[in-house]
């Protein structure tokens, strides 16, 4: 009977075991519906885990233009969400095309999920979690600069003429 016993119990497991991967996978699929990360090409270790980081003076424009839009204390009327999204998504392009680099395609994404989900998002999370998520993508994809905004109070006027 103990053989017996034995036999069940590691049969029990087995089927538990079974049972939490299928659970795991189908909760995985689940999670990941919609839209996904670009898929990784097929690179050697190196070069799937080397940071590039770009010369964010080559991004000045682009970046300034952005901060200003995050950062402001306006509204984010439609007007704004809808520049907000064009400024992100041509630096998303703009950065996905600087090199052939799988962290860039990864933080290109990165930038387009951030500008898709500033489109709708009401207005309180938006002014708490899209200054966060701005700073930390621009962290990791360029050299830090004096001249980054982290506040409205770091934003310079804008030139005349501008939004």
């Amino acid at each position: 009977m103990d053989g017996s016993l034995a036999e069940k119990v590691s049969m029990m497991l087995c089927f538990r075991t079974l049972l939490t991967m299928a659970l795991a996978a189908a909760l995985g699929s689940l999670w990941g519906c919609g839209k996904s990360a670009p898929a990784p090409t097929a690179k050697s270790p190196e070069e799937t885990l080397q940071i590039v980081i770009l010369n964010a003076d080559e991004y000045r424009q682009e970046i300034t233009d952005i901060d200003r839009l995050v950062f402001d204390e306006k509204p984010f009327d439609k007007d704004r969400r809808a520049l907000l999204a064009t400024k992100l998504g041509e630096l998303a392009a703009r950065v996905k095309a600087a090199k052939d680099s799988h962290f860039l395609e990864i933080e290109a994404y990165e930038i387009k999920k951030l500008a898709d989900g500033s489109k709708n998002m009401p207005e309180q999370p938006l002014r708490s979690q899209l200054p966060n998520q701005w700073m930390r993508i621009r962290n990791n994809l360029f050299e830090d600069r004096s001249w980054f905004a982290r506040s409205a109070a770091d934003l310079e006027p804008a030139p005349s003429g501008s939004q």
